[in-house]
């Protein structure tokens, strides 16, 4: 006769919790909180003391320069592989131009009238005596101008814009706008402010005057304008002329 073992449900549930628990400690284990964005900034940090890197931005003689691959290497047997390139003579490679390489905006056309409506909201429930949190406003500097943020890059560099100072110039294509840039510690300035002129039918941009601001808080102004440099995709220029070219 055969006998059959039925196991009792509670040393089913005795198995099944020891078994949960033991795929817990493999699988299930708290994992350690990474902060990746500032373990990049800290990496990139580090591989900058060694010297710039490509896509590293300084002022040379009050015009912009990027480090950038040098179009002459293998032509000589003593031309370097990255040289210091004036911006209009400068070409990303393809995945430099990639967006989350380039960077990417901070503020979309849908947010700005989305902030509009509740800014409205705002002042109709404080006029009846409540409070209502309001998205981050623009940013004052200590000479009284107006910065909206409304770009940023993995690198940490930021682009504000003083959309007081935008205005269009009578051919009608053309923009003038004034921008800012913060860069991160590692870089050669703390920022650069300038008065450029953005070309709608020609996807072309270049600055009027230039103010560099370094980190030991000297600063050098420039009214050299600058050559016509082609705005590449999903760079900030290119963000610029699809939300303020009409």
């Amino acid at each position: 006769m055969v006998i059959s073992v039925r196991p009792s449900v509670k040393n089913l549930m005795v198995i099944f919790m020891s078994l949960l628990l033991v795929s817990c400690s493999w699988f299930g284990g708290k994992k350690k909180d990474i902060d990746y964005t500032q373990q990049y900034l800290e990496d990139a940090k580090k591989a900058r003391e060694t010297g710039p890197l490509e896509g590293d931005v300084r002022v040379i003689d009050g015009m912009e320069y990027i480090y950038g691959k040098n179009v002459k290497y293998m032509n000589n047997p003593v031309e370097p592989v990255y040289v210091w390139v004036r911006r209009d003579y400068y070409s990303p490679s393809l995945i430099d131009t990639l967006p989350g390489r380039v960077g990417s905006p901070t503020r979309t056309e849908q947010l700005g009238k989305l902030e509009d409506r509740l800014a409205k909201l705002e002042e109709q429930i404080e006029a009846g005596g409540a409070h209502l949190v309001h998205p981050p406003q623009p940013v004052k500097d200590a000479a009284g101008r107006t910065w909206m943020l409304y770009f940023r890059n993995d690198d940490g560099v930021t682009w504000y814009l003083d959309e007081r100072e935008l205005r269009q110039q009578p051919r009608g294509n053309v923009i003038e706008l004034r921008r800012k840039r913060v860069f991160p510690s590692w870089a050669f300035q703390k920022e650069l402010v300038t008065l450029d002129e953005l070309d709608c039918r020609e996807a072309e941009y270049r600055t009027r005057e230039l103010q560099v601001t370094y980190w030991d808080g000297a600063s050098q102004t420039s009214t050299t304008i600058t050559p016509w440099a082609h705005i590449f995709s999903n760079s900030p220029e290119q963000y610029l002329m699809d939300t303020k070219c009409k």
